[in-house]
């Protein structure tokens, strides 16, 4: 249904589009309406053309950005071409022209977003039926998914409600007029045709079974006549609406029998083939008062029978699409003051009747249970709800474990003073939380908080988005909320030292490296100085590229590799690959490279760590001085100067530094304390005797006194 082209250079601005006709070549009317061979552009608002098979209109063509301008993942309006059928129907649809970060780059998420719009072939955009498929079909780009389709739907409501202003539907109503083609086979399998059939062997065992032997019946249980003969077969329809009527007995008697019905009247079509017919010939009879004998219609406590005057025979139907030929057909109407339901379902049953031999007359019943197909059923219009309402819906799952992950991460940054004096549930503590927020958060919920997500959230306003743009995306608006929080309380080491995947598999990569004794490199103090200025520039680059050259923002946005590395899990064309494993790489020999020298996002967060209210990391007057760079020695990022200070912007917040400074046995002052304490025990132990021989003296010379 959908194949994508490259996004257009330059404003997304409706003047530098071509127009409608321009857009809509040869090649895009074949995807978006195969059974189209040409289009006429319509005036008026909204912008649309109709779209012709020969001389007869079939549909309606449109720009999803002509005609509601929706966004996807990007601010920027996609743009999709979209042919939907005169009852609404999508025909197809061609993307082309996006902006979306995460799929541009893609090839495989592209295909696979093409397969998922696919699958909407054929659904009424004006429906609140059930989706043919999750966003999430579409792993790593879900929100996209969601949003164009949301966009194409949306488009395609506005547009029939234009060119077809059908009266309001407040409560659910027959579609007298809703039409498609469908073959027996759709027929029966729809519920819009209903039948059963019985055999002369199940005639006389149902007789038998109520201990008759019939010896007079219209037609004979002849016993040379085989059990496996068909007896009778009955076929249920409500030929009111177009779907089922027209495709059942044909557009000319429909036009002719079904059509020209009082208003509120209903049209059931009756056919039947077997030696048994429904019809019979007791209505030709003047004393039977016309009346129908071999059928009733049956709605929970209401019975209806027929007469002659609500009938039309229509005679013989031959399908040609592969279905029986029927040798009755006839059409009955019920008045609207019968109390018929036609939305309800009702039961048509057909009646055999045979003389037993003492006289009596016995009938045998054959229910034949039926109910309007919902497609032949117009329903009041429900506005969908908005795609982000979706999509936290849909959530809910990954939304509890998140919180309650932030919840126990706010815990251990309110408790690290008890958690650091104890090196070794120190670390299992911080490597589980950095596996879970790389395979979790990062691999798994697609979680990755990247500079992608700042410059859309900035640039939202300017491109005309509201506020539920910001909601569009769940696991990352709370982790946006919650990095914007700790940024302005504690510093940016709360997300890029425990919340970020790719910081995550970094960190874990490198102590694998320390592990295997790889060799170390860290810049000197003044190198790294100069070194931290390239991840300011590359934000600001970025940042400009957003608003001065929009097309070309995607690619200055490649130089984050997390939507390599983590929301694709390497499954990018290699040149892609190639630059994550380099950057993963330095970052064996130089701890978390990649995150002190060039992230982009980290500049960003290190220039708002200037802001933050209180300071958790605790220090000593020693630290830095005497000698002591124990702390400096052990922070893996060198956040810490040889003065003691430590440089908060660039600090990961690994906690590190506060094992050593709890550890009081390798924290100079700690140790030295705790060795002058061991030295005085032996002094506090040699005098401890003559203390309790004293005691003993003076309680002895207390208890001898007396008068």
């Amino acid at each position: 249904m959908a194949a994508f082209a490259s996004a257009w250079a330059g404003s997304s601005v409706a003047q530098e589009r071509p127009s409608l006709a321009e857009r809509v070549t040869p090649e895009v009317l074949h995807e978006v309406f195969p059974a189209a061979d040409r289009i006429e552009e319509v005036a008026g608002n909204p912008p649309l053309a109709r779209a012709y098979a020969g001389d007869q209109a079939v549909g309606y063509v449109f720009s999803t950005f002509d005609v509601v301008r929706a966004p996807s993942y990007s601010p920027r309006p996609f743009d999709a071409i979209v042919g939907i059928d005169l009852a609404g129907r999508l025909t197809g649809a061609e993307v082309i022209s996006f902006y979306d970060p995460y799929l541009t780059g893609f090839p495989t998420r592209v295909a696979r977003l093409a397969e998922f719009l696919g699958a909407h072939v054929g659904y009424p955009v004006r429906s609140a039926d059930a989706l043919p498929l999750p966003a999430d079909f579409v792993a790593g780009t879900t929100i996209s998914a969601r949003a164009i389709r949301a966009g194409i739907l949306d488009a395609g409501r506005v547009v029939m409600n234009a060119m077809d202003p059908r009266p309001v539907v407040t409560q659910p109503t027959l579609d007298r007029d809703g039409f498609r083609w469908l073959t027996w086979d759709e027929l029966l399998a729809s519920g819009a045709v209903t039948h059963r059939a019985v055999s002369y062997g199940e005639v006389r065992a149902l007789f038998a079974g109520m201990g008759v032997a019939p010896i007079a019946m219209d037609v004979p249980l002849d016993a040379e006549i085989a059990d496996e003969t068909l007896y009778s077969e009955l076929f249920v329809a409500l030929a009111t609406p177009a779907l089922v009527g027209r495709n059942v007995i044909g557009s000319d008697l429909f036009a002719r029998h079904v059509s020209p019905a009082p208003p509120g009247t209903i049209t059931l079509a009756l056919l039947s083939r077997g030696r048994y017919n429904f019809r019979g010939l007791a209505y030709l009879r003047e004393d039977n008062g016309h009346l129908f004998d071999r059928i009733r219609l049956v709605q929970g406590d209401l019975e209806l029978t027929f007469h002659a005057d609500q009938h039309v025979r229509m005679g013989p139907v031959t399908r040609q699409d592969g279905g029986p030929t029927l040798f009755e057909t006839s059409a009955f109407s019920i008045p609207p003051e019968s109390g018929f339901d036609p939305l309800q379902p009702f039961q048509v049953v057909l009646l055999i009747h045979a003389a037993a031999a003492t006289g009596e007359m016995v009938t045998v019943e054959l229910p034949v249970a039926y109910q309007v197909p919902a497609e032949a059923i117009l329903l009041p219009f429900v506005e969908p709800p908005p795609a982000w309402v979706e999509a936290w819906r849909l959530a809910t799952a990954e939304v509890i474990i998140l919180s309650v992950a932030l919840a126990i991460l706010t815990g251990l940054f309110a408790f690290q003073d008890r958690l650091v004096r104890s090196r070794r549930l120190y670390r299992w503590v911080r490597n589980g939380f950095l596996a879970f927020t790389l395979v979790w958060l990062g691999w798994i919920a697609g979680g990755q908080l990247s500079i992608v997500h700042v410059i859309n959230y900035i640039k939202a306003p300017f491109d005309g988005a509201d506020f539920t743009y910001y909601l569009a995306e769940p696991l990352i608006v709370i982790v946006a909320v919650y990095v914007l929080l700790s940024l302005v309380l504690i510093g940016r080491g709360v997300f890029c030292g425990w919340l970020c995947p790719f910081g995550a598999l970094q960190e874990l990569t490198a102590k694998v490296a320390r592990a295997l004794r790889l060799p170390v490199w860290n810049p000197t103090e003044r190198l790294q100085r100069l070194m931290w200025l390239p991840k300011f520039a590359t934000a600001a680059v970025i940042l400009g590229t957003a608003f001065v050259a929009p097309a070309a923002l995607a690619s200055a946005e490649e130089i984050e590799p997390f939507k390599t590395a983590i929301t694709s899990v390497f499954t990018r064309p290699w040149p892609y690959v190639a630059y994550a494993v380099l950057l993963i790489g330095l970052g064996l020999v130089t701890e978390r490279f990649f995150c002190r020298f060039l992230c982009p996002l980290g500049g960003i967060l290190a220039l708002g760590d200037r802001l933050h209210i209180f300071t958790l990391l605790k220090r000593r007057p020693e630290c830095g001085s005497g000698g002591c760079h124990l702390c400096e020695r052990s922070c893996p990022v060198k956040a810490i100067e040889r003065s003691g200070r430590i440089v908060m912007s660039e600090c990961f917040q690994c906690l590190d530094c506060q094992v050593e400074y709890y550890d009081d046995g390798r924290c100079p002052p700690l140790a030295r304390a705790r060795k002058n304490r061991e030295r005085a025990l032996p002094v506090i132990a040699r005098h401890a005797p003559a203390a309790v021989a004293l005691s003993g003296r003076t309680a002895a010379g207390a208890g001898g006194g007396g008068p």
